[in-house]
């Protein structure tokens, strides 16, 4: 496998699990990881809520000193997962018919440099232009 990177599994039935990702892999209806304990596991993307691909520890001292600003790039969203979590950032684009669309938190103090949320864990999205 080429470079990894660090991201945390949140299933729709509330367990994470922490994995390493390929790099640049697009998440498909099967995603191959490797778990903390260094086994290889497949796991489908419909039991999953999303995959939170979390910062380098350089990354999160880096956005500790940060004035939490948007990111000019793309559009505001406001997704409310079914569990009734809530996140705020930017995305692209949303279409529904896909198996999900990246979020990028807006507060860069956030863990998480981006998330893929899985459409079909998905309450509401609420675009503001």
């Amino acid at each position: 496998m080429g470079e990894m990177v660090p991201a945390v599994l949140r299933f729709r039935d509330g367990h994470v699990v922490r994995v390493t990702l390929p790099v640049g892999e697009l998440p498909s209806t099967v995603l191959h990881v490797v778990e903390e304990g260094g086994d290889a596991a497949e796991v489908p993307l419909a039991r999953l809520k999303g995959i939170f691909y979390t910062k380098a520890p350089q990354e999160r001292l880096l956005a500790r000193d940060l004035v939490a600003e948007s990111n000019p790039l793309g559009t505001t969203a406001t997704v409310e997962f079914e569990d009734g979590e809530v996140m705020v950032g930017r995305i692209g684009s949303f279409d529904g018919a896909q198996p999900g669309f990246f979020l990028f938190p807006a507060n860069p103090q956030d863990n998480n440099s981006r998330v893929y949320v899985v459409t079909a864990a998905v309450r509401s999205v609420e675009l503001r232009r």
